[in-house]
């Protein structure tokens, strides 16, 4: 029972905060039936007054027949409405005596004792006698009358006055009423909404990701209690996080082992191969021969020394500087960079991009993106093959990419950038790739190709490093093929304007 009224708990500032409304919401009510019971008195005694002063307005009446008309029955019946004033003066005196203070209600009985005693003095009463009777008959009721009547006007201002303070408490009771409420919902949004709306704001950044500690937005038990088990649960999380992570390093670990030692292997076995021959033939080859091992020597060297310098690459810090930069300038650039490469696979480019489009950008970078995706193309296409770039600026929800692309990132620049975003493709006539293995291209290592190209590509790591471009510019990543269709990557880059450099 305690734990209901403990003010460190929500729960227990709620039911207090409701057992005070109810105790005042009854306490007013309670006044307000008093109140009503008052009113219900007043309407009594307004009753109890209309009844005497009907009765002494029939004796009145009765009274004048008398004196006009010598009316016997006139004289019984204004008797009897005096008897029944007596009556209504006798039970309802002490009714009486609170409406009027100044008037004695007994002296109204008095009167009115000394007025039927006058009545019955009538039928005795000789000649000479009547007219005296007669005016102090007609004094007493005048007497009587003028008391009821100022009886009933202290009636009246008294059920006036009742209505009136009735209404005013009514008004009072009503405002105080939504005072509490008002304070009390307002306590409860400080104690409960308040705290609820700093929880949802702390645990936005948790539904991005950053596993950052939660403050309690309260004191209150249960605020502490939820913070407590929610912070717990985030530290199994980072930790479990952890592992995976570690669990994913050596499994990357074992992979770039794998295909190292797998690239590494064909050109030291080939370099071994040439000199055991060289050893061997020496002095009985001809020079033609011994030239011929010594340049494959010399090759499959270079091709090792490509590979190390790959791996070297993939580890090296880049300084990331982003420049206002036009895309179409950067793509003819980059053209001439791998003009060599696209001629010795006999390969077309095809660029459809706006010239006046920019983006703030790592010119590096996105060069090196560009290199990576062609060279994709052109290894998985071999001779022949058709590559196209495009480029389109867009508003945020008109978007290339089709239902079941694969994507990479968390996709920040479709689910929280409202701005407008860069939009560009680049697609090849190529063989494409299955299911299977587009679900893999964006792993570091993972590769289709047989091992021995000496690039990048080679060893797995194209898309991996275009995928961490992308990121660096706050951008998303998606890729789609199926085999025999080609293969389309398509790449979202926030931008701000679309003005020309």
């Amino acid at each position: 029972m305690a734990a209901l009224f403990d003010l460190t708990s929500l729960r227990g500032k709620i039911t207090s905060a409701y057992i005070t409304l109810v105790i005042s919401t009854a306490v007013l009510g309670i006044i307000a039936i008093s109140d009503l019971l008052f009113l219900e008195r007043q309407v009594t005694e307004g009753e109890v007054v209309s009844d005497l002063k009907d009765a002494v307005l029939e004796m009145r009446r009765e009274e004048k027949n008398l004196f006009l008309y010598a009316d016997v029955d006139a004289l019984l019946r204004a008797d009897e409405h005096a008897a029944v004033s007596l009556k209504i003066l006798q039970e309802y005196q002490v009714t009486l005596d609170a409406i009027m203070h100044e008037s004695d209600p007994l002296t109204m009985t008095m009167r009115l004792d000394i007025y039927r005693f006058k009545l019955s003095d009538w039928n005795t009463a000789s000649a000479s006698e009547l007219k005296p009777l007669q005016e102090e008959i007609r004094i007493l009721g005048h007497q009587i009358y003028l008391s009821v009547e100022a009886l009933s006007s202290q009636e009246r201002r008294m059920l006036e006055t009742a209505v009136r303070e009735s209404l005013w408490f009514l008004l009072i009771s009503l405002f105080i009423i939504g005072f509490s409420i008002y304070m009390i919902g307002r306590q409860l949004k400080r104690v409960v909404v308040s705290p609820i709306k700093q929880l949802e704001s702390s645990l936005m950044p948790i539904a991005r990701g950053h596993f950052d500690h939660l403050e309690p937005p309260s004191s209150d038990r249960e605020f502490v209690t939820f913070t407590k088990a929610f912070n717990r649960m985030l530290k199994e999380l980072e930790t479990h996080q952890k592992r995976m992570l570690q669990s994913e390093k050596l499994a990357s670990l074992g992979i770039l082992a794998s295909g190292v030692a797998h690239e590494l292997n064909n050109p030291l076995s080939n370099i071994s191969s040439s000199c055991q021959l060289l050893m061997e033939e020496l002095t009985e080859a001809d020079p033609e021969q011994l030239n011929k091992w010594l340049q494959q020597i010399d090759n499959e060297t270079e091709r090792g020394r490509n590979i190390v310098r790959t791996l070297l690459d993939f580890g090296r810090q880049h300084i990331f500087q982003k420049s206002r930069i036009k895309l179409l300038d950067l793509i003819n650039e980059t053209q001439i960079f791998i003009g060599k490469t696209l001629q010795q696979y006999s390969a077309q480019l095809s660029i459809n991009v706006p010239g006046d489009l920019c983006l703030e950008a790592d010119k590096q970078r996105i060069q090196q993106l560009f290199i990576n995706l062609i060279q994709n193309a052109l290894h998985a296409g071999g001779e022949g093959v058709h590559c196209r770039i495009s480029a389109v600026l867009c508003d945020k929800g008109v978007s290339m990419i089709p239902d079941g692309a694969e994507m990479a990132g968390d996709l920040k620049c479709i689910s929280d950038y409202d701005g407008r975003f860069i939009e560009i493709l680049v697609a090849d006539d190529g063989p494409g790739i299955s299911a299977e293995s587009l679900a893999k291209v964006f792993d570091p290592f993972y590769t289709t190709s047989e091992p021995g190209h000496g690039s990048s590509h080679g060893v797995g790591l194209g898309l991996y490093i275009v995928q961490e471009i992308v990121r660096e510019h706050d951008g998303c990543l998606a890729i789609t093929s199926q085999p025999g269709k080609g293969t389309q990557v398509i790449i979202l880059l926030p931008t701000e304007d679309s003005n020309s450099g």
